[in-house]
């Protein structure tokens, strides 16, 4: 049976909230910092012991407490910064229900000392298990400083759930990252076991703060994003290519300044750098969201960690967008990969390959090196100075083309219907140039010389491009190529071929419904199908890349795919066959392909500005710099 109903006595009261708000050192750090940042700090130092457990402390340069008003501040819901009910629909302060130190004062022992501008001097209180034993004056800076030992001394089962000091001292560090990362404008100092670990330099500059935390070689990886929509701006910087992590805790949004949590957000950044992201991994990214403070609910978790936006729709668009735009690069040679063989100093990436470039077919082709390694001769002790061919020509030898079940290179470019093959090699040799005359090259505007090298492990094509050796996947530039192709097709809805004699295929009665209520969509998407029978559907028109034999099997996945999302086709499933259909058919690495093949390959990548990345997020380009090679083979130090 249960007791008389009483009222809670303050002290358990106290350890209620606190509960509640300080579930660990990183939590009550947060709240402390977040109150200096509201008190105009331009300079906050943490500093921790054992993960925060045993010791903390928080000092910052703001604008301190004043006298008079320190033991309010213990209290519970003692607050400057809200006055009004109607103040909570636009927050503009990190805290504002002032329960922090109240909390953290229930269950710590806790030291403050502060001053003013106004005060000559300042005071310091000491309170532990929310009861206040001294206050005294005392000389110290202007500003705020909380020293915090042994929390949880008094709630002992609280203790025991926290994890060890390290795992402690690494949510502070997380804590710290996203602390610098959200107020460039404010110098970050923190401290574990006596090491400081972040500084930032408080200069007002986001990639400054970004520096701080990750470095420069992270940050080179990194793209600066900027943009308006909807009233909503976005400012900050997304990690592709290298820069991606395998999961996603170095995804960091800021809202008005506030740190937050949304799984809307993160959707909408993988969305808008899709394919510049290898399969499995995520972005890392730094994104400020700057908007109405009326359009957004900060007051959804009680340490306010999560957000709910007026129009969540409106918002992720936004984002996806203004990601997409900024970092979209139709230009495979404008930003390759940099391949980087020695540790010292990282060389700076190609200049950007001019826009105007002259079609393949137009210039001069060059010559595919033959793919028989000569044997090794020995060196004349003096050699001629005369110069030494750059490839010799005398004749190269006929590639065979593979041809396999899975799939030949012929089959590839017949279903292509790519461009008649160019002209004949010229038997003229091309020379190295002598007294900087000009090499002959397939891109002869281009800013410096472009060659055409040949093929390696007849996977990779090999481009000299000004000082870089550049390497292309010929797989993943097919692939890319393909990919844009049959994406474009869809979305004009010209994807559909249609079939001689329609193919008639037996499904149940519910995937018979399921295809004849989305008849819309997959006509959309080049499939068109009919009911025939009670059990049968006629296939009028397949996706123009897929072959007969294979229509069965692409149906019986759009019908996993409908059932599986009660009858709508996903956007990212759709883009995922199509990936894979691109997949399929692309060339693959290891198929030798004829000096024409490879030169019209290269061409179309050039000719049509691709992505630097296939649709798996794979680089099509990768670059080793003249310099690199250089100091490998310590022609320089």
């Amino acid at each position: 049976m249960a007791g008389a109903i009483r009222l809670l006595t303050q002290e358990v009261i106290g350890k209620i909230a606190a509960g509640e708000v300080v579930e660990r050192p990183s939590a009550a750090i947060k709240e402390l910092v977040e109150n200096s940042l509201d008190a105009g700090a331009t300079a906050v130092t943490v500093e921790i012991r054992d993960g925060g457990i045993t010791y903390f402390r928080v000092t910052d340069n703001g604008s301190g407490i004043r006298q008079g008003e320190i033991r309010m501040a213990f209290e519970r819901h003692a607050t400057s910064k809200i006055t009004a009910s109607d103040d909570l629909n636009a927050i503009q302060t990190l805290g504002f229900r002032g329960e922090a130190l109240a909390s953290i004062a229930a269950v710590g022992k806790v030291t403050c000392t502060t001053r003013t501008h106004a005060d000559d001097t300042g005071i310091k209180v000491q309170n532990e298990g929310g009861q206040i034993i001294s206050m005294e004056e005392t000389a110290c800076p202007e500003g705020t400083t909380f020293v915090v030992r042994e929390l949880f001394y008094n709630t002992p089962v609280r203790l025991k759930f926290l994890k060890k000091p390290v795992t402690e001292a690494g949510l502070v560090s997380d804590l710290m990252m996203r602390l610098i990362l959200s107020r460039p404008d404010v110098s970050f100092r923190y401290v574990s076991q006596g090491k400081t670990l972040y500084h930032s330099a408080g200069d007002g500059q986001l990639e400054s703060a970004v520096f701080s935390i990750y470095g420069t070689e992270m940050k080179r990886t990194m793209r600066r994003v900027h943009g308006c929509e909807g009233g909503v701006v976005v400012d900050g910087y997304v990690g592709i290519g290298e820069g991606a992590r395998s999961n996603r805790s170095h995804e960091s949004f800021f809202i008005n300044g506030r740190y937050m949590r949304s799984g809307l957000l993160s959707s909408a950044v993988e969305s808008g750098v899709r394919e510049r992201v290898m399969i499995g991994k995520y972005p890392t990214c730094v994104i400020h969201l700057t908007m109405p403070y009326e359009q957004v609910d900060v007051n959804v978790h009680p340490n306010k960690l999560e957000v709910r936006f007026q129009n969540e729709a409106a918002v992720a668009q936004a984002v996806e967008n203004i990601i997409r735009d900024s970092i979209t690069d139709r230009d495979a040679l404008e930003r390759p990969t940099p391949m980087l063989l020695t540790e010292e100093e990282r060389p700076q990436l190609p200049v950007q390959v001019t826009k105007t470039v002259p079609n393949v077919s137009q210039t001069q082709p060059l010559m595919v090196k033959s793919q028989t390694v000569p044997p090794m001769t020995a060196v004349e002790s003096n050699p001629a100075p005369a110069a030494v061919p750059v490839m010799q020509r005398a004749p190269i030898p006929t590639i065979p083309v593979m041809r396999s079940p899975a799939a030949t290179v012929q089959r590839y470019l017949e279903e292509e219907t790519l461009p008649p093959p160019l002209s004949s090699v010229p038997e003229t040799a091309v020379q190295t140039p002598m007294d900087g005359e000009q090499v002959e090259s397939f891109l002869p505007d281009a800013p410096k010389p472009m060659k055409l090298l040949g093929v390696v492990f007849n996977t990779f094509i090999l481009v000299e491009y000004e000082d870089h050796l550049l390497m292309i996947d010929q797989h993943a530039v097919h692939e890319r190529l393909l990919f844009d192709k049959l994406s474009k097709a869809y979305d004009q809805h010209e994807a559909g071929q249609e079939l001689l004699v329609p193919l008639v295929l037996h499904v149940s009665r519910r995937e018979q419904e399921l295809l004849e209520d989305n008849k819309a969509v997959l006509e959309s998407i080049g499939l068109s199908v009919e009911s025939f029978g009670d059990q049968e559907i006629s296939v009028r028109s397949l996706p123009m890349i897929l072959g007969q034999p294979q229509a069965a099997d692409f149906i019986r996945d759009i019908l996993d795919q409908l059932q599986s999302e009660r009858g709508q086709i996903n956007m990212d499933k759709r883009r995922a066959s199509i990936l894979q259909l691109a997949c399929k058919k692309a060339v693959k690495g290891g198929d030798p392909l004829s000096e024409d093949e490879i030169r019209d390959l290269v061409s179309r990548m050039i000719d049509q500005q691709v992505t630097p990345t296939c649709p798996h997020g794979r680089p099509l380009v990768v670059a080793i710099s003249h310099r690199e090679l250089d100091k490998r083979f310590k022609r320089i130090q």
